[in-house]
């Protein structure tokens, strides 16, 4: 399998342990569980990448210049088609959509188009999952978000996912 290049934000263990503990809680019977430290919220999915283009996407990165900002987990919910249980913020800050769009504007000048989809951002924490109903969580996780990092997806149990670097916010 190819590596399927992306970039996140990754939690930090708090946050991490945080999110794990909660959702345990919620998996339906018969829902594959994402590993722990393979949780996070994806920017930009990018895919398999030649390594020039890999190359063009870290100088890409080094560009931004958005702030930290913090960020609310108090949602969960279900992607029907998908089967998918994710978690999210009810309402993303702007600073997290400044982050997607300046990403996705240095991203184009390697010739990475953005995803003409609505951003929608969320953590999955669970595949082959039954419905569940949007709902909040009475009490949110908060997460301090003080970086971006460039992580690759490989085949097998998981741990699935590998960070291959990190670049601090300003």
């Amino acid at each position: 399998m190819a590596e399927r290049w992306f970039f996140a934000l990754w939690p930090d263990d708090a946050v991490r342990d945080a999110l794990a503990a909660r959702v345990t809680a919620l998996l339906p019977v018969g829902a594959r569980a994402t590993h722990p430290s393979d949780l996070h919220l994806t920017l930009a999915f990018l895919g398999p990448l030649a390594p020039e283009v890999l190359g063009c996407a870290e100088r890409s990165a080094d560009r931004i210049r958005t702030p930290g900002f913090d960020l609310e987990i108090d949602r969960v919910g279900h992607f029907a088609r998908a089967r998918v249980l994710w978690c999210a913020p009810a309402s993303p800050p702007e600073p997290l959509t400044a982050l997607v769009s300046e990403l996705q504007a240095q991203l184009s000048t390697c010739g990475l188009p953005a995803d003409p989809r609505p951003y929608r951002p969320h953590i999955t924490f669970a595949r082959k999952a039954a419905a569940t109903p949007v709902s909040a969580w009475p009490t949110p996780i908060r997460w301090s978000v003080r970086e971006l990092v460039l992580a690759a997806g490989y085949g097998g149990p998981g741990p699935r996912y590998r960070v291959r670097r990190r670049w601090a916010l300003i």
